[in-house]
């Protein structure tokens, strides 16, 4: 039987095809077309990534996870899924799965700042304050401009009882992103904290001066 390769242009209308198709039939579709055309593990990968990706900005994360397994079953070492799948179980609260696909991201490739810090907000979800702040230093040795990941890092040493190391964090997030008003409001918290009031004051009323401004 012949095979065929795509060009880009005919992937992304097949996608989008897909994609207007239920969600139970998606799966049968792309095999029955991969059985009739001998579609390559590469056409089938990119597929598979497009279609997930439509299905996770709709908000259909069970769709998504499905077709980004699928991606994994061509490409047992692809990062992109398995990062996707994390983010899924991360933002909906599952952090048990979200850490297992993040470990699993950071272990093939320890250069991922992003991983990492997904794996830190994971590890915090659960309370784990050491492992999420290794997990964040990590991010940061890695991108030390991330602003979220200074801040998350500031988060985890209030929960350690260290309101020196949060306020120091507080103000690298604040000096990369001077509208950050969370990170004033933490900020005037740990001041708080440490019974300086007069600071405290000072960032709870920047914070509000910033979330004005953003309303």
């Amino acid at each position: 039987m012949m095979s065929f390769n795509f060009h880009a242009g005919d992937l992304k209308v097949f996608a989008k095809a897909l994609a207007l198709n239920g969600k139970h039939m998606m799966d049968g579709l792309i095999n029955t077309y991969n059985k009739a055309l001998h579609l390559n593990p590469a056409d089938a990968r990119k597929i598979y990534m497009d279609v997930a990706n439509q299905r996770r900005d709709k908000g259909d994360y069970d769709g998504a996870i499905r077709n980004y397994e699928k991606v994994l079953e061509v490409d047992h070492a692809g990062l992109d899924a398995m990062y996707e799948i994390g983010r899924i179980h991360l933002r909906t609260g599952q952090a048990v799965k979200a850490i297992e696909f993040f470990s699993r991201v950071t272990s093939l490739d320890r250069s991922n700042a992003a991983a990492w810090f997904h794996l830190g907000s994971s590890y915090f979800m659960m309370d784990d304050n050491s492992k999420a702040l290794a997990a964040f230093n990590e991010a940061l040795r890695l991108n030390p401009n991330d602003a979220d990941a200074h801040y998350k890092q500031g988060l985890v040493h209030d929960a350690l009882s260290n309101p020196d190391a949060a306020i120091e964090s507080y103000r690298k997030a604040i000096a990369l992103r001077p509208k950050f008003h969370k990170a004033y409001q933490s900020l005037g918290l740990a001041y708080e904290g440490k019974g300086m009031r007069a600071e405290a004051v000072k960032y709870f009323q920047k914070a509000l001066e910033m979330e004005e401004k953003n309303a």
